[in-house]
């Protein structure tokens, strides 16, 4: 074995009487505040993953990772539509990235209920649309499901229903206002209400047949507002390149003379505010994890100190023996070590103890009007907790270098005493 790390273990908290030192309580502090600074930092991420992960999962299913539209204008507008094109799309849903793609339309109305009114945005889709987040989200009725014959059928948010005094069956009565300021009239029955807790999408967006919105658009056949494009995986460092290989396939199914061009918009650039105020969340976790390491850095020095001041006889003794201040340093890295692991097991074993009961039962609940869920997310990886440990681990420990640096300030002639 290492004479090092003998010594190490060898190195207890108590005297020969039974009586227990200053280290040994100036241990048990660092290893709490190990213990919380691994918890508080494991947590963070956890939460920061979970908030990224729930919001872009709905942003994306309201809308896709990419919108192809008009160069320039909103996919929401129906006042510039653009020519399907089959054969783009099966080119674009080639791509190795891709999940899916699929044709959508717009338009934006009233619904009146009473004297209440909402204005709100009708978004068109066909038979082959993909509705599993809806169905995720679905709190009362069906998904509609639009085939060959126009349906009525609509699916509005659990918010909106909530505005208008609306439920699962009911018929709804909407207007929709040309630009030559005709008004037309539309009744459609409610099939479905979701709840995605995305306040200022849900409140507005109206699910409905394609075929309606082509008619109330007065659009030719084959006419849409865009495409939305969905991905296997978001990953925000991938986006400006996937968005060029999008760009090339446009480009190339567009002819010299043709007018009709397109262009394509990630979800980052959409829902800006939404990503910037998760980037300010990522720079709120990074001062953290800075400052948790910090803590429990500088909490492990003075209980190294303590340490080294309590047995300065000891290493007075090991000198005049002839070991190495190098050899010396690592008796008490080895012992800060033992220190610092068993901090990190126990702050573990409590975040995942407190991770595993939130993704379980969700108790701790949030305002979904400000926070867009009703519970703290939790989204984290074993190797993202690997990393933290290891990362940790090694900062601690290189702080622990600087105390180390007391020991060959240590003479053996005066620290030797005779007990």
């Amino acid at each position: 074995m290492d004479l090092n790390l003998f010594i190490a273990k060898r190195m207890g908290s108590g005297d020969r009487a039974g009586r227990k030192k200053l280290s040994g309580t100036s241990n048990k502090i660092a290893e709490a505040s190990v213990a919380v600074s691994i918890l508080v930092m494991i947590l963070s991420i956890a939460i920061s993953n979970g908030f990224r992960h729930e919001i872009v999962e709905k942003i994306t299913g309201f809308s896709g990772d990419f919108m192809i539209s008009a160069p320039g204008v909103d996919i929401v507008n129906e006042q510039y539509p653009v020519q399907s094109r089959p054969e783009m799309a099966r080119e674009i849903a080639s791509l190795p990235f891709v999940k899916d793609i699929r044709p959508v339309s717009y338009r934006s109305g009233v619904i009146k209920a009473g004297d209440q009114i909402q204005g709100v945005i009708f978004k068109g889709v066909d038979s082959a649309y993909n509705f599993d987040f809806f169905s995720r989200h679905l709190s009362q009725g069906k998904i509609p499901s639009y085939g060959t014959s126009i349906s009525n059928d609509i699916l509005i948010s659990k918010r909106l229903a909530e505005l208008l005094h609306y439920g699962a069956g009911d018929k709804v009565i909407a207007y929709f206002i040309d630009r030559d300021g005709e008004v037309r009239v539309r009744r459609f029955d409610i099939a479905g209400i979701y709840d995605a807790q995305m306040e200022e999408i849900d409140k507005v967006l109206v699910v409905a047949d394609s075929r309606h919105i082509a008619r109330l658009n007065g659009w030719k056949n084959g006419e849409i507002s865009g495409y939305e494009i969905v991905l296997n995986r978001y990953r925000e460092k991938e986006l400006e390149e996937q968005k060029e290989k999008i760009e090339d396939i446009l480009y190339e199914s567009t002819a010299e003379d043709d007018e009709d061009s397109l262009a394509a918009v990630s979800l980052k650039d959409k829902y800006y505010v939404l990503f910037d105020w998760l980037h300010l969340l990522d720079m709120n976790v990074l001062i953290i994890l800075v400052l948790m390491t910090a803590v429990a850095g500088f909490n492990m020095v003075s209980g190294l100190l303590i340490l080294l001041f309590e047995r300065i006889s000891q290493i007075g003794i090991l000198k005049a023996l002839g070991m190495r201040n190098r050899d010396i340093a690592g008796i008490f890295l080895y012992k800060a070590a033992f220190i610092v692991l068993k901090g990190l097991l126990a702050g573990n074993i409590l975040a995942g103890v407190f991770c595993f009961l939130e993704w379980k039962y969700r108790f701790i609940a949030l305002n979904p009007v400000n926070y867009f869920v009703k519970y703290v997310p939790i989204d984290i990886s074993l190797w993202t907790v690997l990393w933290i440990n290891g990362a940790a681990f090694i900062v601690i420990m290189l702080i622990m270098l600087v105390p180390c640096h007391f020991i060959s300030r240590i003479s053996p002639a005066r620290s030797m005493v005779v007990k």
